[in-house]
């Protein structure tokens, strides 16, 4: 055993002491901890990376909800918010919950076209509760607060850590059956969702060009890679056959 580890055991007792405190402040503001031993965990996270820390605020039975995930550009054009507002309003009536990062651009779009609609919404966010990211959607996190569910990986206090956004994006699309990603570059944290998306088998739907969305290099790869579906509405994507066996559209997952 070595010195730093030696150390580290010996001050075991009092890191451990100090978790619970952050734990118990942590439930005296309302948020909760579940972790993959308890029996609320989403199952959908248990079968991918299975963080071992999630951080609650707001409606917990959304958990349990039919829910679709959203990605794209912080920079998206007005175009693509349009079209990504619609999407999300009518999948919302539709009765799923919408899930996004909270960021600018398509997120944002996605969360309040949701909620305008009077539908719900769950963000993953890179950050503690306490620390809205981006601060400048403070008020879009109040809101869903309200509304809806926010789930973290951090404690409270914690700003977004280093990597911290590529892990948010895996349990953006691991919650979910699938996940439109309405705009990308070529070589953004879009195509990296799109790419975490694939792996957990997710089904991937992205707009059509004749939606104009933009940025559009990273959607070009998509469409051209035949693990996507191109939509170019939300009744296309609700009629969609599921690329697995025995499913006929997303409804069924």
């Amino acid at each position: 055993m070595d010195q730093a580890t030696y150390d580290s055991l010996q001050k075991l007792d009092e890191t451990i002491e100090q978790y619970i405190e952050r734990i118990t402040s942590a439930s005296e503001e309302g948020i909760s901890l579940l972790t993959p031993i308890d029996d609320e965990y989403p199952d959908k996270l248990l079968s991918h990376h299975a963080p071992l820390t999630l951080f609650l605020k707001g409606d917990y039975s959304l958990l349990e909800a039919n829910r679709l995930s959203f990605a794209g550009s912080r920079d998206a054009s007005d175009e693509t918010l349009e079209w990504t507002q619609e999407v999300s309003s009518t999948l919302a009536v539709e009765g799923y919950c919408i899930v996004s990062g909270g960021a600018f651009g398509v997120d944002a779009a996605a969360h309040e076209a949701a909620l305008d609609a009077g539908g719900n919404t769950i963000i993953v966010s890179p950050s503690g509760h306490n620390n809205p990211y981006p601060a400048a959607n403070a008020e879009l996190f109040d809101r869903v607060e309200q509304n809806g569910l926010i789930i973290s990986h951090r404690f409270p206090d914690e700003e977004p850590a280093r990597g911290g956004f590529l892990y948010r994006n895996k349990t953006n699309s691991a919650l979910s059956s699938g996940i439109v990603i309405a705009a990308a570059s070529k070589d953004g944290g879009s195509m990296a969702q799109y790419e975490a998306a694939i792996k957990q088998g997710k089904q991937v739907f992205v707009p059509a060009k004749s939606v104009g969305a933009n940025p559009n290099e990273g959607l070009r790869q998509m469409r051209s890679s035949n693990q996507a579906s191109i939509i170019e509405s939300a009744n296309d994507l609700l009629s969609k056959d599921s690329s697995q066996a025995g499913q006929k559209t997303l409804g069924d997952w």
